[in-house]
């Protein structure tokens, strides 16, 4: 499900930058006078980042950085990880960087690194507590994280300066449905719809409260009634897809999923959810496409591996579903059965690695309750062992002998180059 909370901007160096364009240079001025053959001294002018860097402190190496992360950012998800490495540079050489902690911040929520995203939003908001976008960065990321109580707070003060910020009440509906208070959840959504009969984001919040109350009648008119006002809304055609999911109408699903991909072709959940169900109805090639393409813009993330991770082994790309696998075991979930035994079988069967097959089915024995896999398991083991075992008691063939051309053959040889 996609309880969708409001997504933020981003902080360029506008303020800062204003303030620096207006610092007059005065540098190689001279009050001696001059002579007439005197000829006037050049001072070249100063480049953007270097007024800034100027007048912020802030190390032109750093300022550098930052603007690299920015270009890559502009230029999508697929540079994602681009603005990240500029962005991690910026602040190891500047630790005081505010913009550059919080825009890392979103990347790092953006990739479900959330405790890292929490780390650094809260970084920038103790080096800048009186930017307001940091307060409420950091209670999206808090409640991303799941720390809702947190989150909780930080809304709750957003919402006492700003009465009016519709966004955040919102989120707090948002919040107080992942923590199953769906009254709760309801009576802030209908307290936003009283002002804005029309608010899309608490439309969308209210088709998940009735998602979640199988009413889906309802669910499909709250989320249309948003459609109606954004029809490109990614978020609401990705909830649409689910609602449709539920009621079995996959056709419906699809088409909700593949107009929430046109209108951003790099929306994850939707991209992700298409492509899970064209792998479960066996379109391998496009659902391998699909997956391709999430783990491009978010290599970092546990369901696009393990999805990758099927479909190339669906379409017999066994070296990249190896790696897949690897990765989700790796960094998601080291106890994950499915993927476990995958791997096991893959390196059994297509990559011909015996001692990387019994390491993966031990793990198995260890962590399988069901005593028939557990028996297949084992003999698996000793049937690879057994063979590992024969081969090292195998003598190495001996090397064929070297054969001397006979004398005679070589005169033989040399009269016939003679003849010639």
């Amino acid at each position: 499900m996609k309880n969708t909370l409001t997504n933020l901007t981003r902080r360029p160096l506008m303020g800062v930058m204003a303030g620096a364009l207006a610092v007059t240079l005065s540098a190689g001025c001279s009050s001696a006078p001059k002579t007439v053959d005197e000829a006037p001294v050049v001072v070249p002018e100063k480049s953007e980042q270097e007024k800034i860097s100027e007048s912020t402190g802030i190390p032109l190496e750093a300022l550098e950085a930052f603007e690299e992360a920015m270009v890559a950012i502009e230029a999508g998800a697929t540079e994602r990880q681009t603005a990240i490495e500029a962005l991690e540079r910026a602040i190891e050489i500047e630790p005081t960087f505010a913009e550059a902690h919080y825009n890392l911040g979103l990347l790092y929520g953006e990739i479900d690194r959330n405790d890292d995203a929490v780390e650094r939003i809260q970084t920038a908001r103790e080096l800048d507590p009186d930017v307001f976008d940091y307060t409420v960065a950091l209670a999206k990321a808090y409640a991303e994280n799941e720390q809702y109580d947190d989150a909780q707070t930080l809304f709750s003060e957003v919402v006492a300066r700003d009465p009016n910020n519709l966004v955040a009440k919102n989120n707090m509906a948002v919040i107080a449905l992942r923590r199953g208070e769906e009254d709760q959840a309801l009576r802030y959504v209908e307290e936003i719809l009283r002002e804005d009969n029309v608010n899309v984001g608490a439309l969308n919040t209210l088709g998940l409260v009735y998602m979640e109350r199988e009413n889906y009648s309802l669910a499909k008119y709250s989320l249309r009634k948003a459609l109606k006002q954004d029809e490109d809304n990614v978020d609401v055609l990705n909830n649409l897809g689910l609602v449709y999911i539920q009621e079995d109408n996959v056709p419906l699903a699809v088409d909700s999923f593949s107009k929430a991909i046109e209108a951003d072709e790099d929306y994850l959940e939707s991209r992700l959810n298409l492509a899970s169900i064209l792998l479960e109805y066996l379109d391998y090639e496009r659902a391998d496409a699909h997956f391709t393409h999430a783990v491009r813009i978010a290599p970092h993330h546990c369901v696009a591996n393990l999805g990758k991770g099927a479909s190339a082994f669906a379409v017999g790309e066994h070296e990249e579903a190896d790696e897949r696998y690897r990765y989700y075991i790796d960094e998601c979930d080291s106890d994950h059965l499915s993927s476990l035994e995958r791997l096991a079988q893959l390196n059994e069967t297509h990559l011909q690695r015996p001692e990387e097959a019994i390491a993966y089915y031990e793990r198995l024995v260890e962590l399988e309750d069901d005593v028939n896999k557990v028996a297949n398991y084992e003999a698996s083991i000793n049937f690879m062992r057994s063979q590992l075992e024969q081969q090292e008691q195998q003598p190495e063939p001996e090397a064929a002998p070297e054969v001397e051309e006979a004398p005679e053959a070589e005169e033989s040889a040399e009269g016939g180059e003679a003849a010639e």
